[in-house]
């Protein structure tokens, strides 16, 4: 149950680099691989994977790298007779999820030199030198690709958004011309979502929807959930809770085609209606994610803890944890178990447990926060 916040950039990074390397998923839960990496159970791990390797090279590999075994991954790839662009961004992708683990990107492309590289490559590079050195220390991709490839529109996405984040819009803003301009190339949703986070949490409600506006009408591209949830964080921001909770109730009805809430959705949500005291509905709107199995992130369920139990529903508080220790028994672990001292339930868990609603209730597959 490892929250893990990332932008809108490097999700569509991760993202494209997954659907690139393979259509099929590694029939292993990454949970199973995670525990065993945490009990340093690495021959287990061989001998799980070993057989599905013929067929599942691509999602083994990533998996590696994203149970925190980037050298064992590297190592793997470095075994395969002929290993594609596809094989080497499996291996780097996953690193950007901590920065720490992103400094690893440039180690493990000249440990790998012969190996093609595509767009996707520069664009796992640059989000990477970003993270760890800033902007201004990718901008060299832009003259000098490693895939030598012509500069990508994932390429100027990862700098445009890094460019934000460092509150810098005026570069983001210089570069955001030179991609449409100079180079001809047209932002998509994931470029919009860069300027559109940025005015989420830097400026008004009115400027989100205005960027929104735009994007629809004027790029005829269509909001995704990552756009509406910007919308709802700015919302938010301002105090303007029952807007976000309208938007929020369009999309967990469907009003919205191809758009439901994720983890995000709830995560910002449920915040929102804790951050105005209003503790029954943050409830009801986090057991909606959970029924959806997504999950507000790690922060956001601890307010939601602590307030209930503070607005004298500890039952409520209780409730909470107790079930999603039985639902998500596997990743109940490392910081999340600080929510039983906050709900005031012993380490045992069995202090209720018979009381708790919804506990015969069958236990979803794990979705982690975003």
């Amino acid at each position: 149950m490892a929250a893990a916040t990332f932008s809108a950039a490097g999700r569509r990074l991760l993202s494209t680099a997954a659907k690139a390397a393979e259509k099929t998923e590694l029939p292993v839960p990454i949970a199973e691989l995670r525990r065993l990496a945490r009990a340093g159970r690495l021959a287990d791990i061989d001998a799980t994977l070993a057989p599905l390797l013929p067929s599942h090279t691509v999602s083994a590999l990533s998996a590696l790298t994203s149970v925190g075994l980037p050298d064992r991954a590297s190592a793997l790839l470095g075994t395969i007779p002929s290993p594609t662009a596809a094989h080497l961004n499996a291996v780097l992708a996953p690193l950007l999820r901590r920065r720490r683990l992103a400094g690893l990107v440039p180690s493990i492309l000249a440990a790998h030199a012969s190996i093609p590289r595509d767009a996707s490559t520069d664009s796992i590079l640059a989000k990477s030198l970003c993270l760890t050195s800033g902007a201004d220390s990718a901008l060299h991709l832009l003259r000098e690709p490693s895939s030598g490839a012509p500069p990508s529109l994932q390429l100027f996405t990862a700098l445009i958004d890094s460019f934000y984040k460092q509150r810098l819009p005026h570069r983001a803003e210089e570069l955001w011309r030179a991609m449409v301009q100079d180079h001809g190339i047209a932002p998509d949703a994931a470029a919009y979502n860069a300027r559109i986070s940025y005015k989420s949490a830097n400026g008004t409600v009115d400027e989100v929807k205005e960027l929104i506006r735009v994007m629809r009408e004027e790029a005829g591209l269509q909001p995704d959930v990552v756009t509406y949830n910007a919308l709802m964080r700015a919302m938010a921001r301002h105090k303007r809770v029952d807007e976000a909770v309208e938007v929020y109730r369009g999309l967990e009805a469907g009003e919205v085609a191809d758009v439901a809430p994720d983890c995000a959705t709830y995560t910002c949500v449920v915040g929102a209606l804790c951050g105005a005291g209003r503790w029954s509905e943050a409830e009801d709107v986090f057991y909606e994610g959970v029924k959806r199995r997504k999950l507000a992130d790690l922060g956001t369920v601890r307010v939601l803890v602590r307030g209930l139990k503070g607005a004298g529903k500890g039952r409520a508080a209780r409730r909470v944890v107790v079930g999603l220790r039985k639902k998500f028994p596997e990743q109940f672990d490392g910081p999340w178990r600080e929510l039983e001292e906050a709900a005031g339930l012993p380490a045992s868990g069995k202090e209720d447990d018979g009381e708790e609603d919804g506990a015969d209730e069958q236990p979803p597959a794990a979705t982690a926060a975003a």
